[in-house]
């Protein structure tokens, strides 16, 4: 049973692919430690679920906006406009229609993406996504035989779990380092990728490696697209705030010991 600590100390190893899946592991994990600890004081409980995951999260916006949910929810109770007689079952309540509303996104997300795919093309992904798997899912089952190509992105190199993901659905793939972009895109029809964040100015934070992705995209003249539900936009962007870089460790990129006049820049998001 996944608990509140388990799920943060995983956030904080950035062991997640995607944000379809930390968030619904987010809900599972508060649901869980609810259930199982039964607190008497509800709303500092659940105040305190969601300041330990700020504490270890980076700028993912769905992830956010659970949390900004399940703040609005104890302040609602606080003031009065949240009326239930058990707040408990009602916070459950809450977290089940949360996830209820993402698989319902990310299932529109896969129809509609998997409408720009013909039979037999061969499409390109980076890095690992629910909402690209979503698409590739329904690709698989219209019966379109694609083929695809993804990468490793580093320097967590979830392509791995890509790879095996995309495999497991029956579809080819040509799988290669991110230096290789220039080599295995060419000959795609498309090129998806998820996104954690996007501005009011249409900026999109994904993987680190997007960006070269579609700057190679944009050389071959591949269509590039975003898989991605408006849970993904900053509202606080429109007031100006930019989207903060979320800054990793260095080991993540190698164990070698570093000149102490150098530096290692390990930055999750571009």
């Amino acid at each position: 049973m996944l608990r509140l600590k388990e799920y943060c100390d995983r956030v904080r190893d950035d062991a997640y692919g995607g944000s379809v899946e930390l968030v619904e592991d987010g809900i599972t994990a508060m649901a869980n430690e609810i259930r199982a600890t039964e607190p008497k004081d509800i709303m500092t409980e659940i105040e305190g679920y969601v300041d330990s995951v700020l504490a270890v999260t980076s700028p993912i916006l769905p992830l956010i906006h659970l949390l900004n949910r399940c703040m609005c929810f104890t302040e609602e109770s606080a003031v009065g406009t949240q009326k239930c007689s058990d707040p408990r079952e009602a916070f459950l309540e809450l977290l089940e229609e949360i996830r209820q509303e993402q698989r319902q996104c990310v299932d529109k997300i896969g129809k509609v993406g998997s409408r720009l795919i013909a039979r037999r093309d061969k499409v390109a992904t980076f890095s690992t996504s629910g909402s690209v798997m979503e698409i590739l899912k329904n690709a698989v089952t219209e019966g379109k035989e694609i083929t695809a190509a993804a990468f490793e992105a580093r320097p967590n190199s979830e392509g791995y779990r890509t790879l095996q993901e995309i495999s497991e659905l029956g579809i080819p793939v040509t799988f290669g380092c991110d230096a290789l972009l220039c080599k295995l895109v060419p000959g795609s029809k498309m090129f998806f990728i998820g996104a954690d964040a996007i501005s009011s100015t249409g900026e999109v934070y994904a993987k680190t490696g997007s960006y070269l992705a579609a700057l190679v995209c944009s050389e071959f003249g591949i269509p590039f697209y975003v898989a991605a539900d408006t849970s993904k936009f900053d509202p606080l962007s429109l007031l100006g705030f930019p989207i903060k870089d979320s800054l990793r460790p260095a080991s993540e990129v190698t164990d070698m010991d570093i000149p102490e006049i150098s530096e290692i820049i390990n930055i999750s998001l571009n």
